[in-house]
């Protein structure tokens, strides 16, 4: 059980050191991040693992926040996605999804509550450093766990509106963000 942990917004701020801790972290747990992100899917084609509202393909990939336990070594990550939308979706042209993988042994509430309010609160901020063409963010919740009364009224809360449920059993929550073009 995880006591003492630290919590570090990154968004756009990746230096090499941290980019090689991050492939390590990656390396070591991709195959049992996959295998989690199947067992959640009730149902469709289980090799598709990003979200169903955009079938283009990812234009850039960043760890928005991480974790670390009292060695320093990483036990969580939320990352985004920007990738374009269908225009049909009326949601705008582009879109950054998100994700959050904890190491297993490390979820506490409190650790994965910490790593997520801070990863939004920077990410809500950091206009400058997000793509202007994105003017939202989306939550693809596949985790059943976090269908649950109390974790929709937590996500509600931190301002996500749920704009419904996809094939594959995710719900899925927009967070509209404010955008600014800079030359």
């Amino acid at each position: 059980m995880m006591c003492e942990f630290s919590v570090e917004y990154v968004f756009g701020s990746v230096d090499k050191a941290l980019a090689a801790e991050l492939i390590d972290f990656w390396n070591l747990n991709q195959v049992s991040y996959q295998a989690e992100l199947k067992s959640f899917r009730s149902h469709g084609d289980l090799s598709e693992i990003e979200p169903q509202l955009s079938k283009q393909k990812v234009l850039r990939r960043q760890p928005g926040a991480i974790a670390r336990d009292q060695e320093g070594s990483i036990i969580g990550v939320v990352f985004v996605v920007l990738r374009e939308l269908e225009a049909h979706l009326n949601l705008g042209s582009h879109a950054y999804f998100q994700r959050m993988y904890v190491l297993p042994q490390a979820r506490l509430f409190y650790l994965t509550n910490q790593l997520y309010k801070i990863f939004l609160q920077g990410f809500i901020y950091s206009v400058e450093l997000r793509d202007h063409r994105a003017g939202i963010l989306i939550a693809e919740n596949i985790n059943p766990g976090l269908h649950k009364g109390a974790m929709r009224r937590y996500f509600a809360r931190l301002g996500f509106k749920m704009l419904g449920s996809n094939q594959l059993g995710g719900e899925v929550w927009l967070l509209k963000l404010r955008n600014q073009f800079i030359f």
